[in-house]
């Protein structure tokens, strides 16, 4: 077993929440360590939900002329050929910027960014899989995040079956969806998909979308 590292905090995933808790202690002059098992920093909301769906968004309306039908009366066609890889431009290009500022942002505060996953020798000590580092933290955050559920029943290794996280990943922007879920995700993309004429059906079992927003 390798020598332990000390920190005055150590954070377990490395999304919005993490990122912004490290560097507030770090601005305060503490010693900070984040951890992050995922190949990028930045968690869903940057690399699989709230930034790419936001920015998918923009470009639904770009591509379809939904902005124009509203100011000049014109029914716009969605642009012909468009491919999937067109589509998709931006939000890789937004995605990847966001993905250098927050490793800028873990620099300017001089924190310590380590890959790989952690799991807990005792209640201030966690272990790094596949190294040898033990990092000790006063305080340690756990900023995991969330991940889509996939009941057992449904066959995600299907080429037309997506969760919210393999969504943007399509080869190919289909002429029909159906859109499990109706809650912010699935409204998200069910909108912008029938901005780009897909005919889509959206599938929820509560009485009212969005039951939680005014």
């Amino acid at each position: 077993m390798g020598s332990t590292e000390s920190f005055d905090l150590v954070v377990v995933g490395c999304g919005p929440a993490g990122e912004k808790a490290g560097a507030q202690a770090a601005y305060f002059g503490k010693r900070v360590a984040v951890i992050e098992r995922g190949q990028y920093v930045g968690g869903s909301c940057i690399n699989t939900g709230t930034v790419p769906s936001k920015t998918l968004r923009e470009s639904a309306l770009y591509f379809s002329g939904l902005k124009q039908r509203g100011l000049y009366g014109i029914d716009y066609s969605l642009k012909e050929n468009l491919t999937v890889h067109d589509f998709m431009h931006h939000e890789r290009e937004v995605v990847e910027m966001e993905r250098r500022r927050i490793l800028k942002n873990l620099a300017l505060h001089k924190i310590e960014l380590v890959s790989g996953q952690a799991s807990f020798e005792d209640s201030h000590t966690v272990v790094i899989s596949g190294d040898t580092r033990r990092l000790k933290g006063e305080v340690i955050l756990i900023a995991t995040g969330s991940k889509p559920h996939r009941p057992s029943e449904i066959a995600f290794d299907d080429v037309h079956t997506f969760d919210s996280d393999t969504f943007p990943q399509m080869d190919r922007i289909p002429k029909s969806l159906a859109m499990i879920g109706g809650g912010v995700i699935g409204c998200e993309y069910a909108s912008i998909f029938m901005a780009l004429g897909v005919d889509v059906a959206l599938v929820d079992g509560r009485d009212r979308l969005l039951p939680f927003l005014d």
